[in-house]
């Protein structure tokens, strides 16, 4: 069987050179190459077969998944493994939409990247356990938002658009020809239902859900 043959991508030459070593103490492995930006992988993948690409997200000029878009409309498309120091969502859902094979955070143990690495040789998708309890917990949260928003009434959502765009209680009770109690009742019984008690909170909801720009 032959071993799998790995690229390093990382802007920082010590993160590059403590994986080559790493990496090298399994016989399975070769690391063929290494390159310190997006573009020199590109180049280099152009010319060499890899089957597997392991890449920091965060590089200056070309980031990871900036990388990988234009990897996988290479002929020869490897296996791409982000690495990463976080476990945002929005990161991780855009990586995996694109066809990034896995994402591991930068704290895992060795033992931990070597799996990595099998399991996406195997044909599978990896992904570091905080990440998936990290995709799991905005799943469920975006599920009680949307619930949340399909309890909201009509007058209880155009309320709300106007809360996040900036408008005080008084001021909507003028636009809306509503008395302030009313509007106060309403505010108080939107941040019941959606479990959001701050405006800055309304405002990044209202956003998300596509309220408003």
């Amino acid at each position: 069987m032959n071993n799998t043959r790995i690229l390093i991508v990382d802007d920082h030459q010590l993160i590059r050179k403590g994986l080559r070593v790493l990496i090298s103490s399994e016989e399975r492995f070769d690391v063929i190459a290494e390159a310190s930006n997006g573009f020199e992988a590109i180049d280099f993948l152009k010319k060499n077969h890899v089957n597997v690409v392991l890449m920091d997200v965060s590089m200056p000029d070309m980031t990871g998944i900036e990388t990988a878009k234009k990897i996988f409309e290479l002929h020869d498309t490897p296996h791409i493994l982000l690495l990463t120091m976080y476990n945002n969502l929005v990161y991780i859902e855009e990586a995996l939409k694109i066809g990034v094979s896995g994402y591991l955070l930068k704290d895992a143990a060795p033992t931990e990247l070597f799996s990595a690495i099998d399991t996406i040789m195997n044909g599978k998708v990896y992904l570091s356990p905080s990440i998936c309890s990290e995709i799991a917990q905005g799943f469920k949260a975006k599920n009680i938002h949307e619930k949340a928003e399909k309890n909201l009434t009509q007058r209880q959502t155009e309320i709300l658009k106007l809360v996040s765009l900036g408008l005080s209680s008084k001021e909507i009770a003028k636009k809306l020809n509503l008395s302030l109690k009313t509007i106060e009742t309403h505010r108080s019984q939107i941040m019941n239902k959606l479990d959001i008690h701050e405006v800055t909170g309304l405002v990044r909801y209202a956003i998300k859900m596509k309220l408003i720009d």
